[in-house]
């Protein structure tokens, strides 16, 4: 184990190297040449904290690094050769995003700390100790925030397939979220004695890129709120507890013959294009769905176009399966079932 360890370590140098010197360099280059403070009626008032910048760069991190740690799964060669060594594939796995998370890490903490330092040698109005609480919360939600692009690129067999299942899986708690929402609006009940989240909570990037934001505000000193603090943390919890169960307990369900194969996972094109189809549909207001004209028929074909190319990508091919075809029919007519009941009800 050791040994692994060692020598994932020197596989990575290099590009823990580059990492920390771009995001360092970015950081150090926009602290250096921006105004943190402006002059108005009032006096002088803090501005451009630069947060989005190290959130810019953890969120990068987050999608990139799962691509090149776990992308040796994907290749018929590699994989044979990795999958041949006198290690079990749980500490193989293991080793390999402990790599990654050092990839993600270091770079984020030089870059953060070196970015922070220019800061406040510079003349400003911050309140700084809420950068330094802003890089420990921002630690565990990154790990969990990992964890799940981890399982969703793994379920892949290429590394195409596993980075669309990432970026398309960052979403998938959001769009029914956005049926719920659609319908609260056309029932006239919106307007509820208490706000509802926007979609960008339910994302997978939800939580960092709204901590970020949260503790931005506390910095330029306007105090420290995190709006809907328990459906960020809890929903980041669950979905970053379930995803390293996924990722280190279905090991043996994956098989190394799998490689450069069609990627069949139910979390992946089989599971998610019916899943969108669905609930996209189901969210058409009534009155827009009978007025099939213009606009309106041109956002109906759209949807079914998406479904179709995205079926062909999963396919590699424009002839498709007598059951994809019923799965994006019943998605589609599903959906249209579900908003003609809801309309009927309401």
């Amino acid at each position: 184990m050791k040994q692994s360890i060692a020598y994932e370590w020197k596989r990575i140098l290099m590009p823990l190297c580059i990492f920390t010197a771009i995001a360092t360099a970015v950081f150090a280059v926009s602290a250096l040449t921006t105004k943190f403070v402006r002059l108005d009626l009032d006096g002088e008032r803090a501005m451009n904290n630069l947060v989005f910048i190290p959130a810019a760069v953890l969120c990068l991190l987050c999608y990139l690094v799962p691509a090149m740690q776990f992308s040796f799964r994907m290749k018929r060669r590699s994989v044979d050769l990795w999958y041949s060594l006198p290690i079990a594939r749980e500490k193989l796995i293991f080793v390999r995003w402990l790599g990654g998370l050092t990839l993600i890490l270091i770079p984020y903490t030089v870059s953060f700390f070196v970015g922070v330092a220019v800061i406040a040698c510079s003349h400003h109005l911050f309140q700084m100790q809420y950068y330094f609480a802003l890089y420990f919360a921002s630690l565990p939600l990154a790990v969990l925030f990992f964890g799940v692009n981890c399982f969703l690129f793994t379920r892949a067999n290429t590394v195409f397939d596993g980075v669309v299942f990432m970026l398309t899986g960052s979403l998938l708690i959001s769009v029914p979220v956005i049926f719920v929402q659609t319908w609260l609006q056309y029932t006239g009940i919106y307007h509820l004695p208490y706000s509802l989240p926007d979609l960008t909570y339910t994302a997978t990037f939800g939580p960092l890129t709204h901590t970020f934001d949260a503790f931005g505000s506390a910095i330029l000193g306007n105090g420290l709120s995190v709006k809907h603090a328990w459906i960020l943390y809890t929903l980041a919890s669950v979905e970053g507890a379930a995803a390293y169960f996924g990722l280190f307990f279905r090991l043996k369900a994956q098989r190394a013959e799998n490689a450069e194969q069609i990627s069949d996972s139910p979390f992946g094109y089989a599971g998610q294009i019916p899943f969108y189809c669905f609930f996209v549909t189901a969210s058409i207001f009534p009155d827009t769905f009978l007025s099939l004209s213009g606009s309106h028929f041109v956002g109906y074909l759209a949807v079914i176009v998406i479904a179709l190319c995205a079926y062909f990508i999963y396919r590699r091919s424009f002839r498709l399966k007598k059951k994809d075809c019923i799965c994006l029919s019943a998605s589609f007519l599903g959906g249209i079932a579900v908003m003609l009941l809801l309309s009927l009800l309401v």
